[in-house]
């Protein structure tokens, strides 16, 4: 009786074998080097309304206050912008109560430049009056951000917006956004406000509601590295490595599994084992497709 070759001898078994070694490889590459980053353009969104300063114009952000702690949480941003990514994120800041005002002039990868602009914005003495702190005015924050994201290109459009109440937004700004690819993100600090909860669901963005004493970390942290995570690179192909593993499993499926414990027909064994191969070269893209999508289709 001829006995037959070992299982690694096959191009069947060492042709997948390789290419499973390199994708686990890339996967790895991909999450320790952070390669695929993608470009973003963020407006950071701050509520200056007279809640944020305990409604005492001698407290315009003055320490201890929600609003001066929405500054130090967009510093620390801007920080780490400069700091951390070889591709710095285009960033511009609003603040909003029942105007919208700009903190910085446009759009700038240079945190040193946009920290400088936030303090002299700050400390201008007309800013209480041009915001005008008697309302909230979440949508035209929501307007006024999506008006300046859709004037840049080939970058994701990132709205951070943070807040300490909770206030109408009108379904036709939302639907603005959503059409301009802008995602709304929002911190609430306080309560729940469903509107703004229901925002950023539709426009793909992330909600949080938390205390003001984890401001800091969820603007500089959570956020921050949520808009620039390449996790779309390593999930890929580590879904990649699953098919060929499927693929390497084939003969060992057949031979061991089905055909030396089952003592299924050899015919009927390599059908079985090739279809699972097939089912997971087919299903796995199509996950990846769903969620999280494909990197080199959907950057964003």
């Amino acid at each position: 009786m001829t006995r037959r070759r070992q299982l690694w001898y096959y191009p069947l078994f060492q042709i997948p074998l390789i290419l499973f070694i390199g994708c686990v490889l890339l996967a790895l590459l991909f999450s320790l080097l952070n390669w695929g980053r993608p470009s973003v353009a963020v407006v950071l969104s701050l509520d200056l309304s007279g809640s944020t300063f305990g409604n005492n114009p001698l407290q315009f952000n003055q320490p201890q206050t929600v609003m001066a702690q929405q500054v130090l949480a967009a510093k620390l941003y801007l920080q780490r912008n400069q700091r951390e990514l070889t591709n710095p994120n285009e960033v511009m800041i609003h603040g909003f109560g029942r105007n919208v005002v700009f903190l910085t002039p446009r759009f700038e990868t240079n945190s040193d430049l946009l920290l400088t602009q936030l303090d002299q914005a700050l400390n201008r003495s007309d800013l209480l009056a041009q915001v005008d702190p008697s309302a909230t005015n979440l949508s035209g924050a929501i307007a006024m951000a999506t008006q300046q994201l859709q004037q840049i290109s080939n970058r994701c459009r990132q709205l951070l917006l943070i807040t300490d109440g909770e206030a109408p937004v009108d379904a036709g700004v939302v639907a603005n956004a959503r059409q301009q690819r802008v995602k709304i993100n929002a911190i609430v600090v306080g309560d729940h406000a469903p509107q703004l909860a229901a925002a950023t669901q539709v426009t793909g963005g992330q909600y949080r509601s938390a205390p003001v004493a984890i401001l800091e970390e969820l603007v500089g942290q959570t956020f921050f590295e949520g808009f620039n995570s390449n996790a779309r690179w390593p999930i890929f192909w580590g879904g990649m490595a699953v098919i060929c593993f499927m693929w390497l499993l084939v003969l060992p499926l057949d031979r061991w599994v089905l055909q030396g414990w089952l003592h299924l027909p050899m015919n009927l064994a390599g059908q079985i084992a090739l279809l699972n191969a097939f089912f997971w070269t087919v299903a796995i893209p199509i996950i990846l497709w769903r969620f999280p999508g494909w990197p080199f289709v959907q950057t964003c």
